[in-house]
């Protein structure tokens, strides 16, 4: 399939992921947050994807979301080096009186070598139920051969939300950029790509990287970002 855009840093595939990746190899990161799931009746918490993304309602049943989810995983476990690794972003949910973790995500085959913590520092979804979520996971699914580079990060990140509302669920640049920089990765994967967050500071910190995008209009939103010059990080 040709590029949707493509320059000397990123290739952009507008394409429904699973037609992209098992064409590719040779990953050696992939940094992405997956839909999760959370297509609800108007009036929701969750109002701005009441209707879900342009091109995916985001409203599965649950088991055929698990299915999906899954399918996903191990196809990007399968573009990677044998020293690869994935950073997963994704949230534990609550759904009527339990808690619903990403881990039921997971095929048995990937390897799950650490939980990070990304703190938002505040979080929107107030019930009677719960106690107002402030925090994601970022799990890393790592080859057993991978390394960090760095002994100068934790397993709690904290920075806030993205604020930019091209995109209903975009995470903030600084979320990509601290996982690219923490390792030696060349190519970056980002298997949902939405507006281009992952692949711009892939470019930033002179990385390769790939994207792959679904709706047409973040294609088009992404492209516009990685026209432009490098940015400080």
């Amino acid at each position: 399939m040709e590029p949707y855009y493509q320059d000397n840093h990123a290739t952009i595939y507008h394409a429904d992921t699973r037609e992209i990746l098992p064409l590719l190899k040779g990953i050696d990161l992939v940094v992405s947050s997956p839909p999760y799931n959370l297509g609800k009746p108007k009036g929701s918490e969750w109002a701005r994807l009441d209707n879900g993304y342009n091109s995916y309602s985001d409203d599965l049943p649950y088991e055929d979301y698990v299915s999906w989810h899954k399918t996903i995983v191990s196809l990007c476990w399968e573009t990677l080096t044998n020293t690869g690794a994935m950073f997963w972003n994704h949230k534990p949910r609550v759904k009527g009186p339990e808690v619903a973790l990403p881990l039921e995500l997971l095929p048995e085959k990937v390897l799950l070598r650490q939980i990070i913590i990304w703190d938002r520092g505040s979080g929107f979804n107030r019930t009677g139920s719960y106690f107002v979520p402030s925090y994601e996971w970022v799990m890393l699914l790592a080859k057993p051969d991978f390394r960090i580079a760095t002994r100068n990060i934790d397993d709690v990140w904290r920075f806030p939300a993205a604020s930019d509302k091209t995109h209903p669920a975009s995470f903030p640049l600084k979320l990509p950029a601290t996982a690219i920089s923490a390792t030696n990765a060349q190519t970056i994967l980002d298997p949902f790509m939405g507006s281009g967050t992952t692949l711009r500071a892939a470019k930033d910190l002179n990385r390769q990287s790939i994207g792959i995008e679904i709706d047409e209009q973040y294609c088009e939103i992404a492209a516009r970002r990685l026209a432009q010059e490098v940015l400080p990080l």
